[in-house]
């Protein structure tokens, strides 16, 4: 098998506003028993400041597999993402909320029906590390905390993860040489 893009690849965002990129298109030629198929891969859609507004993916056979749609702040942050199923219905919406320092303070997802698939809300020290992640379900009830250490220096020491009875599930350590 043989894989031919017949785009370039993916720009980086300062190319895409530098050059005014408005949407890229990938397609994929593929050589199989010595029989060419072409297909549309992906499709994305950017806005002025070269965020991406529109992710289309396709299957090999050239069929609608799922589609993202994002809107975004001011200062660039995503606020909402939707997630569209092969059948172009809506799968889960996502919104995001930002505190006055610009770092993201709860994310809460819903089906398309609007029951809470998950809500995450996030905590941050004065030095603006997060300190921590707590995910609730829909009645409020904490389903998984992660706590977060830092070193004198700010750079991640230590994330415990505990479950929805506060048992702690797991311990992940950093180490930095320099």
């Amino acid at each position: 098998m043989v894989l031919v893009h017949t785009v370039a690849p993916a720009q980086s965002k300062k190319e895409i506003k530098k050059l005014g990129i408005k949407t890229t298109t990938i397609t994929v030629t593929e050589t199989i028993n010595g029989k060419e198929n072409t297909h549309k891969e992906s499709f994305e859609k950017y806005d002025k400041a070269a965020n991406v507004v529109e992710d289309v993916e396709y299957n090999k056979d050239g069929t609608f597999k799922k589609r993202e749609t994002h809107k975004y702040n001011k200062n660039d942050d995503v606020t909402e993402e939707i997630v569209y199923n092969e059948k172009g219905v809506v799968n889960r919406k996502t919104t995001f909320v930002y505190n006055d320092d610009d770092k993201k303070k709860e994310e809460l997802s819903v089906d398309a029906n609007g029951k809470i698939i998950e809500h995450i809300k996030f905590d941050y020290n004065a030095n603006g590390e997060k300190t921590m992640e707590l995910v609730v379900d829909d009645k409020g009830k904490t389903l998984k905390k992660s706590i977060y250490s830092y070193d004198k220096n700010g750079l991640k020491k230590e994330k415990k993860i505990y479950n929805g009875s506060n048992q702690l599930i797991a311990v992940k350590k950093y180490s930095y040489q320099f």
